[in-house]
Order: structure tokens, then sequence, then C-alpha cells
């Protein structure tokens, strides 16, 4: 989903809206994508996914994130965008105000080096297609699972009809 983002500061709603929207759709993607036997293109989406479901997190906690002026700056300034270099650090964060997402991102940071690189020895976390198939399926059953609880308080008709869609793709290609 592409639209335009909304500007952190006046319409935070709208813009963890927005996030929860494109992870869902990213995990669709990733499990249509995964089906038809596409799993380095499927490890994308799913990374995708992760980012934008870890930025929607951030900005729903964006003045607990920061421990001083410095990092609040980052923050409002690119953090809550979770970019992929700070990803971890923003996850330990995250755990630290109670959010089971550290491992899970480092699942996700395997994958998003399994989509650029493959399994090039050295460059890749797995040594078989197997093992990254497994961890995408993992990765989407937890953003499936977590997602719903994390945000029930923006829960819509909106996202409850993407939330459907990945779920459906999501059991149609556990089946």
């Amino acid at each position: 989903m592409e639209s335009k983002i909304p500007t952190i500061e006046k319409h935070r709603d709208a813009y963890i809206k927005i996030k929860i929207i494109e992870s869902l759709e990213e995990l669709t993607l990733a499990s249509k994508l995964l089906k038809e036997g596409f799993s380095r293109n499927s490890a994308g989406k799913i990374f995708l996914s992760w980012k934008a479901f870890i930025s929607a997190l951030t900005v729903m906690n964006l003045e607990k994130m920061p421990k001083d002026e410095k990092e609040k700056e980052w923050y409002y300034k690119t953090g809550f965008l979770a970019p992929t270099t700070g990803l971890k650090g923003i996850s330990q964060r995250l755990e630290e105000l109670g959010y089971k997402v550290n491992h899970l991102t480092s699942t996700a940071l395997a994958l998003h080096r399994y989509a650029y690189n493959g399994l090039y020895k050295g460059a890749s976390d797995y040594s078989d297609r197997n093992e990254a198939i497994r961890d995408i399926i993992s990765l989407s059953q937890e953003i499936i699972a977590l997602v719903r609880e994390y945000f029930k308080n923006y829960w819509d008709d909106e996202i409850e009809n993407h939330y459907r869609i990945a779920e459906k793709e999501l059991r149609k290609l556990l089946s």
C-alpha cells in the first residue's frame, strides 16, 4: 500500500494506522510470494512487514522511547521510521518497555540478509532455503498474533479487513 505518510507530530494515530495496514499488506505479499516459490522475495516482504510493525510500535510509544534529548531528536527525526541500521537498538528499547520483539527483529534482519544475498556463504544466516522458509513462516505467524494484541486500541474495520486478508493468505500457505 502506498499512500502519503502523515506528519508524525500532527497525525500520529493516522501514521500508526497506515503502518499497521502496511505491515499486513507486506505480510500478505510475503505469503503469496512464498506460495509461488519465491523465498528471497518473500523474505524481503516479511522484513518490510516487520519494519512497518516496529515503526508503528515506536510511534505509539514515542514519548517513552528516548532516554535523553539527543535520542529524542533522533526518534522524532528518523527513529520513528525504524531504519534498518537502527532496528536492533529500537527493538531493544521496545523490549525494555515490555514488548517482546527483540528476538523477532534478529530473525527479520537475518531474512533481510537472505533476501539480498541468498545462501551465499558468509553473507547469509541460512545454510539452506528451507531454514529461511521456516523463519519467514514463523515471523509471519508472530506478526499476525502480535498485531492484534499490541494495536488493539487502533483496531477498526479497515485494519480488520487487511488483517483477515493477511491471515487468509497465511492459512493458504500453511495448508
